[in-house]
């Protein structure tokens, strides 16, 4: 089999692990399936000689981590393909039809996703499925990167299913007049590199009698390098000894079902230091990701 012939399908459950009626083609790029992951129980048997022992393998589940290019739908008022990702990421998808599409974090009842990956004629299926997002905004395109755990499905033979990648426009990539209205606690600076974190905390969930991924918490973080300002007009040094808090903005591509405009409405900056870029000197700050009253502490726009 080929390395290169990969495909991997997803959608969303409607029961709990339990495959959908139909699968979506998803885009991927830097695609790594973990096929089986568990427990190495050790059987500890004594015995009359010296030597290694058989474990065994239980609490089997199965991992994959992928990124897609973060680049809307084209078209105002519809879910990109990436949409069911982002729905088993504990994240809400709100649609106002012609207008807009808008992803928020959720607390409660998260969605899953079944997902079928495959190579060459070995397809291994996830099911009840939940991850993590992070955005990942540097020079070049912009991308959401996933991580999934799911229950583990023995594998199967079968042929590689034709993909349909239509659902999928071109990305936009990052740069001037492209990538605009960055702000951070109000102020306009000029980001190199951006990188929100949703943070969630996913994993597999084994009883006696009953097998689950749950999603147990969410602490969303991040990083940004801005061109370093001086401190007369701004002082990020005094914010982040002070824990002051202010926004956080940034808008990509063309209104009209390609811009993706990214909010945080209570940003912290953390402990900022001197980096070099092409001999430029930038501040580099880790950011806390807050919510205000709930819910509330990301958006992700698209229209």
């Amino acid at each position: 089999m080929k390395w290169s012939q990969t495909s991997l399908l997803a959608a969303i459950e409607q029961t709990y692990g339990t495959l959908p009626g139909a699968m979506l083609a998803m885009l991927t790029k830097d695609i790594e399936l973990r096929p089986l992951e568990g427990e190495e129980v050790e059987r500890g048997l004594n015995t009359p000689y010296l030597g290694a022992e058989e474990s065994m393998l239980t609490n089997e589940y199965a991992g994959i981590s992928f990124k897609v290019e973060l680049v809307g739908s084209g078209t105002l008022g519809v879910a990109p393909a990436w949409g069911p990702l982002m729905r088993a990421c504990g994240m809400a998808e709100v649609i106002v039809v012609d207008t807009s599409v808008e992803y928020t974090p959720i607390s409660d009842a998260p969605e899953s996703v079944a997902m079928h990956f495959q190579i060459g004629r070995n397809k291994h299926t996830l099911l009840g499925a939940q991850g993590n997002v992070s955005i990942e905004l540097e020079k070049g395109i912009p991308y959401l990167s996933f991580d999934f755990k799911g229950l583990y499905v023995a594998p199967e033979d079968n042929a590689l299913p034709t993909a349909d990648f239509s659902a999928w426009p071109k990305p936009i990539p990052l740069g001037a007049g492209r990538t605009t209205d960055f702000l951070l606690h109000g102020f306009e600076v000029v980001p190199s590199k951006l990188s929100i974190d949703a943070g969630n905390e996913v994993e597999f969930d084994p009883t006696l009698t009953t097998e689950k991924i749950e999603f147990l918490d969410r602490a969303m973080s991040g990083s940004v390098n801005i061109a370093a300002p001086n401190v007369a007009d701004i002082d990020f040094f005094t914010r982040a000894k002070d824990s002051t808090t202010g926004n956080l903005q940034i808008k990509h591509g063309p209104a009209g079902g390609h811009r993706v405009t990214l909010s945080c409405p209570k940003v912290q900056v953390k402990q900022p230091k001197y980096v070099e870029r092409s001999k430029k000197a930038e501040l580099e700050m880790a950011l806390a990701i807050l919510p205000q009253t709930g819910n509330d502490e990301f958006s992700l726009l698209l229209d």
